[in-house]
């Protein structure tokens, strides 16, 4: 992706806010060992992920992000694979670039849309020796249709946008044209992979202090739906501060005169209680219920819960045993 005039600071953070979802999305997708690198080219991005597939494949990954959404109508996926060709070698300039990123040792092209509700909607992963011929291939469908008259007034293959070749990943006026995406035996639609959560530490389900409150209802539900991944924060988290505090809790709520326990994974969410945005550590997190976790966001005496929370959490800090006893039984007791 270029540095162009028509770049926006929102479009930069849009593509950021996917970028950072995609690293707990391959992992819910049985992907291990993921590893994200990121290249900074004046003010674009490049993203490079190497993981172990579920087949035991290591594979090294080139993020391709499709055109973000401006509103809730544009139902189109696609993404640029270069700026521009040069001197009108549409194959030749294509073939170039992908033979340069596999002499880097890049397996895998993954073309991602990210839809304005933070789900991903498509998510196609490419091996990189497929790449060209399915870009031809929907050149191609999209040539002879339009030649049939049958795609209206488009004079162009979806592919050859401008002077980008680009790759579709949905045009619900094009189904012929997606095809030759999707039914190419080599390439994988990751939103049809089961998620796999199995422990919550490394489910995502710690906070900010914006979290909770807010939802646009519009945005809620779907038909034939399939899964996906609903990111609550774009703030990065080291996971092994969530595994540190869950080792600490033992299975309990940590807020004093509570003690809630499960005999599942799961039931705990770690809450940080200054807000992750100001810190993510060890003495600013505390392992808490459902009820008291909305007790902390929500309730009218938050600032109280979230003093005592922080009094207790701070006897950690920075060692894994308490300085002092803990604080006394004093705090806000739970609502019946």
């Amino acid at each position: 992706m270029s540095d162009r005039a028509f770049r926006t600071p929102e479009s930069f953070y849009a593509e950021s806010v996917t970028r950072e979802m995609l690293v707990d999305y391959l992992t819910e997708r049985g992907f291990t060992d993921v590893q994200d690198n990121r290249k900074f080219h004046g003010k674009v991005e490049s993203q490079t992920i190497h993981a172990t597939a579920p087949t035991g494949e290591r594979l090294v990954i080139r993020v391709r992000l499709c055109w973000r959404r401006r509103n809730a109508s544009e139902t189109y996926s696609a993404a640029q694979l270069l700026p521009k060709v040069k001197n009108e070698d549409w194959v030749g300039t294509l073939q170039a670039k992908v033979s340069r990123e596999v002499a880097e040792g890049i397996t895998h092209s993954l073309f991602v849309q990210r839809e304005l509700n933070n789900t991903i909607s498509h998510a196609a992963l490419v091996p990189q020796r497929v790449l060209v011929e399915i870009w031809c291939a929907q050149r191609d469908i999209s040539s002879a249709l339009i030649a049939e008259g049958r795609l209206g007034r488009r004079k162009k293959s979806h592919a050859m946008n401008g002077a980008s070749p680009t790759l579709w990943l949905n045009d619900e006026h094009a189904p012929k044209v997606i095809e030759a995406l999707w039914k190419n035996p080599q390439v994988l639609d990751l939103n049809k992979l089961p998620r796999n959560i199995q422990n919550w530490e490394h489910a995502g389900v710690d906070d900010t202090f914006d979290d909770l409150p807010g939802m646009d209802y519009s945005l809620i539900g779907s038909d034939e739906s399939v899964a996906t991944i609903s990111m609550k924060s774009n703030i990065k988290r080291d996971p092994r501060v969530r595994k540190a505090v869950a080792l600490r809790a033992g299975g309990r709520c940590e807020r004093v005169g509570c003690g809630a326990n499960r005999e599942f994974s799961g039931f705990l969410d770690v809450h940080h209680i200054l807000g992750i945005e100001k810190s993510d550590r060890y003495w600013n997190c505390v392992a808490l219920c459902p009820n008291c976790h909305r007790e902390a966001h929500a309730a009218p005496n938050r600032d109280e819960i979230n003093a005592c929370l922080l009094e207790f959490a701070l006897q950690y800090n920075g060692h894994g045993q308490p300085a002092a006893t803990a604080v006394s039984a004093d705090a806000p007791p739970l609502a019946p």
